[in-house]
């Protein structure tokens, strides 16, 4: 199916794209247009006009400093993968990064459109809600910053006013004994669309003991939930198979509420979402040991 005709503005600054966000009447934003541009064919979204901040190189930046990434919402998937700031201080980020779709959507999909596409299929909001991101959000009255669990509102939703955008995504950087993973159920064999994604962020003290833990799991809510009864069970332990056991036994179904559609039922999400979120819990551990063994 063909494009709707569309106005199309290219800014070149963040603030005069926050301006026409502003000014032009049902305006959206084109990044990557990974997302949008099936959007736009299928006419879903209610667009006249296109404001084109691919171009704007202010949010293609990713910098390092005082113990956090800051990762501009127009840093491509392929820069993630390419980062070398990336790849030493969260390299989880690149790993993922690496796993979307083709090359060719990695060279012009974004971490910001990912994030405000919000689908729960996205591989962005689940891991970069377990490893504590927020968000910096520009508008016409300043700026602000909303952490990763009030980002996420509900399908296709984030705390985005209208008006506002995404200028860049604050990830803390990886502490020593520490270890991140995403682990999702994809359809089809690639990650393309993911029906359920387990993501976990670990910190071990001194001793091996579980310091910190978050679990968050995906693709069986309106948005990606973190499984806190779980986490605070594993405080405190080694993280072995008893704990794991004893730990998801109090992960509580009644909180989910998983979609039917074409790619699994609600029931089968709601059977995979533990097993998936525990996978990522192991694997995250396996990661953060290797301080112990090197």
């Amino acid at each position: 199916m063909l494009l709707p005709e569309l106005e199309y503005v290219r800014p070149s600054s963040v603030t005069e794209a926050v301006g026409l966000l502003n000014s032009l009447p049902d305006a959206g934003l084109l990044a990557g247009g990974q997302s949008l541009i099936n959007v736009l064919k299928m006419r879903i979204g209610g667009y006249r006009t296109l404001i084109d901040i691919s171009g704007l190189a202010e949010l293609a930046v990713i910098d390092h400093a005082q113990g956090h990434l800051r990762i501009g919402a127009g840093v491509t998937y392929d820069q993630l993968i390419h980062s070398a700031a990336v790849s030493l201080y969260r390299p989880i980020l690149s790993e993922v990064a690496a796993r979307i779709a083709d090359q060719q959507v990695r060279n012009r999909g974004t971490i910001g459109g990912n994030c405000c596409y919000n689908d729960p299929t996205c591989h962005f909001p689940p891991i970069l809600s377990a490893v504590g991101a927020s968000f910096e959000i520009l508008g016409t009255e300043g700026r602000r910053t909303v952490s990763a669990d009030e980002f996420f509102v509900s399908y296709y939703q984030t705390a985005l006013n209208p008006g506002e955008m995404l200028v860049a995504i604050e990830v803390p950087e990886a502490r020593p004994r520490s270890g991140d993973a995403f682990v999702p159920l994809s359809v089809g064999g690639t990650d393309v669309l993911n029906v359920v994604t387990g993501a976990a962020s670990v910190l071990l003290a001194e001793d091996g003991s579980i310091r910190d833990a978050r679990i968050v799991v995906s693709g069986v809510a309106e948005r990606p939930l973190r499984i806190a009864a779980v986490e605070q069970a594993l405080l405190g332990t080694r993280g072995d198979g008893d704990a794991l056991d004893a730990a998801f036994r109090l992960w509580d179904g009644n909180q989910l509420t998983p979609p039917d559609d074409v790619h699994a039922s609600g029931e089968y999400r709601l059977a995979m979402a533990p097993v998936f979120a525990r996978r990522a819990v192991e694997e995250a551990l396996v990661k953060a040991r290797r301080d112990f063994d090197e």
